[in-house]
């Protein structure tokens, strides 16, 4: 399919799914993301990578990916959403059982909704984790060695990560991930 087909594409599924939609540059970027289109590239990033949608609160990100899973639901690019606030409490209740349905024992891409926003440090029987940083960490091992990429959003800066995850990971999510802006005003009116 063309880029400028995928473009259409993807306007109307969101006119579809959103009411009141508003296009943004974070489409454009993703149509080319998922199209493989070389504007990707020649805007800086990289097609092999996976994504990381940072940005102010209301600013679209999740209703974009919605929008792109949507559209690829019957393709062998689909991948899985996974709140990082529902993966905390799904821990609190089955315990490394998550850690590895997330993380090491996963064999497809994940989208992992408002990172950073989650509990940083869970008890389980009495011990921290901090359980986001230990499935990115595999996510990352698993990225390479397979390729297998992933995709999260979040309203933290590259420092913010810093401090939450450890530089360790920080590191290793400059490899993984094309750090994607979105700037503006809210929508949620």
């Amino acid at each position: 399919m063309e880029t400028m087909e995928y473009y259409k594409l993807v306007e109307d599924r969101a006119k579809m799914l959103i009411p009141n939609f508003q296009k943004t540059d974070i489409y454009d970027i993703l149509t080319e993301y998922f199209s493989k289109s070389e504007k990707f590239t020649q805007r800086g990033y990289n097609l092999n990578k996976g994504l990381l949608v940072v940005g102010d609160v209301g600013t679209g990100k999740t209703e974009a990916f919605n929008v792109f899973r949507e559209l690829l639901r019957s393709s062998n690019r689909f991948f899985q959403v996974a709140s990082c606030r529902q993966i905390i409490r799904d821990y609190t209740n089955e315990g490394a059982k998550v850690l590895n349905k997330y993380g090491r024992d996963s064999k497809h891409t994940v989208y992992f909704d408002d990172l950073g926003l989650e509990e940083v440090n869970v008890k389980m029987y009495g011990n921290n984790a901090n359980v986001m940083s230990e499935i990115m960490l595999d996510r990352y091992e698993i990225f390479k060695r397979e390729g297998i990429k992933t995709f999260a959003t979040s309203n933290l800066g590259a420092k913010e990560f810093g401090e939450i995850y450890g530089e360790r990971m920080r590191d290793r999510m400059r490899e993984m991930f094309n750090f994607i802006e979105v700037k503006g005003e809210s929508f949620r009116k």
